[in-house]
C-alpha cells in the first residue's frame, strides 16, 4: 500500500524544495516519527525519482541511558527500508559547558556541522529534515514571543542555505514535509509498521521548544482553532512580504556601492530609517556571510553614525568594523588594512630628484623636469610643483600634533586636523599620510593638495613632479 495522499503531499514538498531526480540526499534521521515517515516516503519515490539516500543518525549523548538504544532503533527502521544508515555520535553536554550555550543550541549547532561533513563527503545536494506544518507552527510563535522581525517570522522555508561563522561551509536544508501536518505524519508511520523511536526529552518543560508544543500552541489552538494552520499561512504570507522588502533593500545598497565593502552616504541618508537599517544589515551580511551574531543595537547604531558624523567607526561582530568616512560608508575585517597610505613612516631625508623607498612596496618620486601643457594630472598620487624646490631641504615625515597646512589657492594658514576633515581623509588613515616638507613648512599632502606657497607660477619653464608610488591594489581602494 502507497497510501497515495501522503506521498502525494511529500512529491509536492520535493517540488517546491527543488529537489531533482538522482539527487544523493542525507536524510536527518533521529528515527522519531517525522524523520521515519520522511524516509519511508522517499524510499517509495525514490524508485521513480532514482535517489541516492543516506540516513544519518547524531547521537547527541544527552541522555545516556537510553541513547544507545535509540540509535539500533533508527538502524533497524533504516534496514527495513533499504537505506544506507550512519550514526555519528557527539558530545552535546560538553559543548553546551564548554561554550555557555544551551543545550538545544549546541545540539543544533554539532548536528548541523556533522550534517555538513557528511553532505560534503558524498557531495549530496543538500540534507532533507523531517519538519513538518507543526514545526513551523511551533517556530512562528516562539519567534513571535522573542520580537523577531519579519525574517524571524517566515519561519523556515522549504529550501535555505545555512552558513558557519568563521567558515566558508554553506549547506543546503531542505525541508519537503512543511506543509504535512504530524497527524498525518503519525498515521502514515502506522499503515507502514513503523515503530519510530519515541524521545523522552520532547516532554522536558526546561526547553523552550517544547513548553511552546505542549502548553503554548495547545492553549492557542483551544482559544483559536486552526492556529496551528494560520501560523503556517502567516509564515507563507510574511514570506512573500519579505520578498519585496529584499528587493527594495539588495538595489538600494547596489546602487550606493562603490566596491563590495564600500557604499556612498549620500545615496542612503536620504532614505526611511526603517530602510537605511535593512540596508546596513545586508551590507553587513554581504561581508561576513551571515548576520547571525548581529544585534539589533549593532544596527541602530551604525544608522546612528551615518546619519551624523563623518570620520567615526565602530566594531562589529565577527571581527569586522563598520567605518563612516565623509562621502562614504564601508564594512572592513580587522585582519583587512583598507589605507591607501604607507605603513607608519621613520622622519626622513627625501632624496632630491631620486627615489626614496618606503616599507611594502611604496615609494616617492622627485624629479625635474619640462613644464607639461597641464598641470592638472588627473592622478592625487602626483602633483607638480616649482622648480625652487629643488633648492629645499625637504623631509618625509606623517602627521604631527600642531600641523598647520596652507592648501593650494588658499591664503591662511589651517589646522593640518581641519585639512583632513575637509578633505574627506579618514580619521583612521591619518596617520600614514605622508608628508612632504621643508623650513617653509608641508609642501606636499600626498594624495590629497599641494602647498599655495610650492605652486608653479606662470612663467616657468620647468617644474618638479612629486609622486607617492603604490603597490598594486585591489579595485576596491579608496580615491583621495
Amino acid at each position: 500500500m502507497n497510501h497515495p495522499d501522503f506521498l502525494k503531499q511529500l512529491n509536492a514538498g520535493l517540488i517546491r524544495s527543488t529537489i531533482p531526480d538522482r539527487a544523493t540526499l542525507i536524510v536527518a534521521f533521529s528515527g522519531g516519527p517525522d524523520s521515519s515517515a520522511l524516509l519511508a516516503g522517499l524510499s517509495v519515490l525514490s524508485e521513480k525519482k532514482c535517489f541516492n539516500l543516506i540516513a544519518c543518525h547524531v547521537n547527541h549523548q544527552i541522555r545516556v541511558d537510553s541513547s544507545e538504544a535509540d540509535e539500533l532503533a533508527s538502524q533497524k527502521i533504516a534496514d527495513s527500508l533499504g537505506v544506507k544508515f550512519l550514526a555519528i555520535s557527539v558530545n552535546v553536554p560538553k559543548i553546551s559547558i564548554e561554550q555557555k550555550i544551551s543545550i538545544e543550541t549546541a545540539a543544533r549547532t554539532l548536528r548541523y556541522e556533522v550534517l555538513s561533513q557528511l553532505s560534503e563527503q558524498y557531495d549530496a545536494y543538500g540534507v532533507v529534515t523531517g519538519h513538518t506544518k507543526d514545526d513551523q507552527a511551533e517556530t512562528v510563535l516562539l519567534h513571535a514571543g522573542r520580537g523577531a522581525g519579519l525574517k524571524g517570522l517566515v519561519g523556515m522555508k522549504y529550501r535555505s542555505t545555512l552558513t558557519f561563522p568563521k567558515s566558508d561551509t554553506k549547506l543546503t536544508i531542505l525541508r519537503p514535509l512543511l506543509d504535512i501536518s504530524r497527524p498525518t505524519i503519525i498515521s502514515y508511520c502506522k499503515q507502514k509498521n513503523i515503530k519510530p523511536v519515541i524521545d523522552t526529552s520532547n516532554n522536558d518543560r526546561q526547553y523552550t521548544r517544547n513548553k511552546i508544543r505542549l502548553d503554548a500552541l495547545p492553549a492557542l489552538e483551544a482559544a483559536t482553532p486552526g492556529a496551528k494552520n494560520a501560523l503556517a499561512r502567516l509564515a507563507e504570507n510574511v514570506s512573500d512580504d519579505l520578498e519585496v522588502v529584499n528587493w527594495v533593500v539588495e538595489r538600494e545598497l547596489q546602487e550606493a556601492a562603490y566596491s563590495d565593502d564600500k557604499y556612498s552616504r549620500s545615496k542612503i541618508n536620504s532614505l526611511p530609517i526603517y530602510l537605511i537599517r535593512r540596508i546596513l544589515m545586508l551590507g553587513y551580511r554581504n561581508h561576513v556571510g551571515h548576520s547571525q551574531q548581529l544585534e539589533r543595537t549593532h544596527v541602530s547604531e551604525m544608522a546612528s553614525q551615518l546619519l551624523n558624523h563623518s570620520g567615526t567607526s565602530m566594531d562589529l561582530p565577527c571581527g569586522v568594523s563598520f567605518h563612516v568616512d565623509k562621502d562614504s560608508f564601508s564594512f572592513s575585517s580587522n585582519d583587512n588594512d583598507d589605507c591607501p597610505y604607507p605603513p607608519p613612516i621613520v622622519e626622513t631625508s627625501l632624496n632630491h630628484f631620486g627615489f626614496t623607498q618606503l616599507d611594502n612596496g611604496f615609494a616617492v618620486t622627485s624629479e625635474l623636469r619640462n613644464r607639461p601643457r597641464q598641470l592638472d594630472t588627473g592622478d592625487s598620487w602626483v602633483t607638480y610643483a616649482s622648480p625652487a624646490i629643488a633648492n629645499l631641504s625637504l623631509l618625509l615625515r606623517n602627521r604631527k600634533n600642531g600641523d598647520r597646512f596652507q592648501p593650494l589657492g588658499m591664503n591662511p594658514h589651517i589646522k593640518l586636523q581641519d585639512f583632513f576633515v575637509g578633505a574627506g581623509v579618514p580619521k583612521r588613515w591619518r596617520d600614514r599620510v605622508p608628508l612632504i616638507e621643508s623650513n617653509n613648512g608641508i609642501l606636499w599632502v600626498a594624495g590629497s593638495r599641494l602647498a599655495e606657497w610650492g605652486k608653479v607660477m606662470p612663467e616657468h619653464t620647468e617644474v618638479t613632479r612629486l609622486e607617492l608610488i603604490r603597490p598594486q591594489l585591489s579595485t576596491n581602494d579608496h580615491k583621495i
